[in-house]
């Protein structure tokens, strides 16, 4: 009985935060078809974004089991929040940089060439870094949240925004 509780709550938690980044991954790949269509710059199938999504849900949940997470449990939430904010972020850079990656280490076009000079050359820096920052905000969002959540409890938490 305690397993099946258990698995009900990650199973919860996790479509919580699949379907956060869900939302704002698809309000953030239209932000950056309309703001860069005119560069060329194609935007991410429904399909992929909810790909993405479902990679930084399952991050989140692999990185909240980590013994060093809670590192600042103790201390005011700000430190937290940086800290879980900053993790995530960090992690995600690395993951959307692999994402640019590998298809160039693997394309057709690139023929293989293993070239990171050409790489850095390719990619758009400039609206990397843009999206990177959007990325940054959203993160803060939901970890400020999950911190508060986990603070004053889901039910005082549900209680305040929705009302009994």
């Amino acid at each position: 009985m305690r397993l099946f509780l258990w698995i009900k709550k990650e199973i919860f938690y996790i479509f919580l935060v699949f379907f956060f980044f869900l939302i704002f991954f698809t309000l953030i790949n239209w932000i950056e078809t309309f703001l860069f269509e005119r560069a060329g710059v194609t935007p991410f199938s429904f399909l992929e974004v909810a790909i993405a999504a479902a990679l930084i849900a399952k991050i989140v949940i692999v990185v909240d089991h980590l013994p060093f997470i809670n590192f600042f449990r103790k201390r005011p939430l700000a430190y937290s929040i940086f800290w879980k904010t900053t993790l995530y972020w960090i992690i995600l850079l690395l993951v959307r940089v692999l994402i640019r990656f590998v298809p160039f280490l693997f394309g057709a076009e690139s023929g293989f060439k293993g070239d990171l000079a050409q790489f850095v050359n390719q990619v758009n820096w400039n609206l990397f870094i843009s999206v990177q920052a959007f990325y940054l905000m959203l993160l803060f969002i939901f970890v400020t949240f999950q911190e508060l959540a986990f603070r004053i409890g889901p039910y005082k938490m549900r209680r305040i925004f929705f009302g009994r």
